[in-house]
């Protein structure tokens, strides 16, 4: 049920929507990275990701697997949502419109990540949908720096979760919630895919915490 070893598929034959995020993440990558005073290599070194494969994301020349993005975004101490340039501006009252969600889609596996409601930078909350085909693994996912807390709900299909060596299966409309505090992962035990929904909270967060 692994994810292929492949670290990332060429963007060519894709469609325009995955152009528009591939192009929007490289520059926000650039931009990170720049900001922050790190070089390619250093970034790389921290990420444990090719100086190769973060210059051909930047280039906008690859689309990388989720695990590379979760690597990077930690790297970087962002969240995902921030490294995919998908947080919202702050205000008392926030509409997120279906049509406007950002969204990614794993070249490797068919992985999507949907950010249902996405938080402005000063918040602590985000409500993303995953949905995984059949027999598919998002792969290991890595700990984060900021204390986050997720709460996983699975409404219609079976899911298996692996938290630090330790697997819990949920049934349909089964809920678990964990500290990430170690390596995780997701994975579809069923043929047909699994839509599922993670809230996600940084317990005593401060800004740029992060999120998958």
């Amino acid at each position: 049920m692994g994810i292929p070893s492949a670290e990332a598929t060429s963007v060519e034959g894709v469609g325009e929507a995955a152009d528009e995020l591939l192009s929007n993440l490289g520059s926000r990558l650039r931009e990170l990275r720049r900001t922050q005073g790190l070089t390619l290599e250093m970034l790389a070194q921290r990420a444990h990701v090719s100086r190769a494969m973060i210059s051909k994301i930047e280039r906008s020349e690859k689309m990388p697997t989720v695990g590379i993005l979760v690597r990077i975004a930690t790297a970087l101490n962002v969240s995902l949502s921030a490294l995919l340039g998908g947080q919202a501006a702050p205000a008392a009252i926030q509409v997120q419109r279906a049509h406007r969600r950002n969204r990614f889609r794993d070249p490797s596996t068919g992985f999507e990540r949907e950010m249902v409601f996405s938080s402005a930078e000063s918040e602590d909350m985000e409500l993303v949908r995953h949905v995984l085909p059949g027999f598919q693994s998002t792969g290991t996912l890595s700990p984060y720096p900021t204390p986050t807390r997720k709460l996983i709900f699975s409404p219609s299909a079976p899911l298996i979760v692996e938290i630090g060596g330790k697997t819990y299966r949920l049934e349909p409309g089964d809920a678990l919630r964990f500290d990430v505090t170690s390596t995780y992962s997701f994975s579809n035990p069923e043929p047909a895919p699994v839509s599922y929904y993670l809230f996600v909270s940084r317990v005593g967060s401060a800004t740029g915490s992060l999120s998958t």
